[in-house]
């Protein structure tokens, strides 16, 4: 591919990502993460309410418990009388078991355009909102990117790990999470090795989360995303250019994770996205 062809790709690509930020239920649709306490949490748009939704809203929707005990971690909707709730386009009759997000099939519920899902993090659980309605879904700036730099794509062999490791980081609301690790990425940017480790995705690409020596300064502070391309036999390409923030950098209710220490890059990459502070 010429510099011009894959400037073009890389052009596109970076427009399909921020138009996944602005979509009915993107991240900038998001108005609210409500943390769950045991027993009955109240849902509505009343001040006060343990999972507040948008003013439009009636004030008392019902209640969501969350159950101790034998049923721990079990979240059941409660409707009120007469409350137009539905899961996707069915009416809620009556008290309904709502299936988290780690779930193989979540709960998606709805109030008119609004949207919950419940969250579990770390043993705890939280209902997340979405707001199509929300004024920065079109006002906020989105994202920036530095320029293009076509030598940005680095070539890293693969140190395949067999079974794969089990690493412990921190995501930003301080809860710890396990995840397992597939492999190290070496490479070389700017004279300086690098290693990072990866998640194998089942498309068979690589997915990682790194810091390096722009983060907190001309990047977002807690890191970068990287979605490797396909592996050609124990190397793979890593397009630089499409380090992008996660989710924490336009929204205070995502629960991002943190970079483990191999993550942590002694060098500045000047690539990617962007991020002043203003998103």
């Amino acid at each position: 591919m010429n510099i011009e062809d894959y400037i073009e790709t890389l052009t596109a690509w970076r427009e399909q990502i921020t138009a996944g930020l602005r979509a009915p239920y993107g991240w900038l649709a998001l108005t609210g993460l409500f943390w769950l306490e045991e027993g009955e949490n109240s849902l509505g748009s009343a001040p006060g309410s343990a999972v507040q939704l948008p003013a439009r809203a009636p004030a008392q929707l019902g209640s969501l418990h969350l159950a101790s005990g034998q049923a721990e971690g079990q979240v059941t909707l409660q409707p009120a009388l007469g409350a137009a709730l539905r899961i996707d386009e069915h009416a809620v009759h009556g008290a309904t078991l709502l299936q988290d997000d780690h779930a193989e099939q979540p709960t998606f519920l709805f109030w008119e355009d609004v949207r919950l899902l419940v969250l579990q993090r770390s043993g705890r659980y939280a209902v997340r909102v979405w707001d199509p309605q929300r004024p920065e879904r079109q006002t906020a700036t989105g994202r920036v990117w530095f320029p293009p730099d076509p030598a940005a794509r680095v070539v890293a062999r693969i140190e395949h790990y067999d079974p794969p490791i089990r690493v412990l980081r921190d995501d930003i609301t301080g809860a710890q999470l396990q995840t397992e690790m597939h492999a190290a990425l070496h490479f070389e940017y700017g004279g300086v090795h690098c290693a990072p480790q990866a998640e194998l995705l089942e498309d068979g690409s690589y997915y990682l989360l790194v810091r390096d020596g722009t983060s907190g300064k001309t990047s977002y502070g807690a890191g970068r995303f990287l979605t490797s391309e396909q592996p050609a036999g124990d190397e793979v390409v890593l397009d630089l250019n499409k380090l992008y923030s996660p989710p924490c950098a336009f929204t205070e209710f995502a629960t991002c994770p943190l970079p483990q220490p191999s993550n942590v890059l002694g060098v500045a990459i000047e690539t990617g996205e962007r991020y002043d502070g203003a998103h």
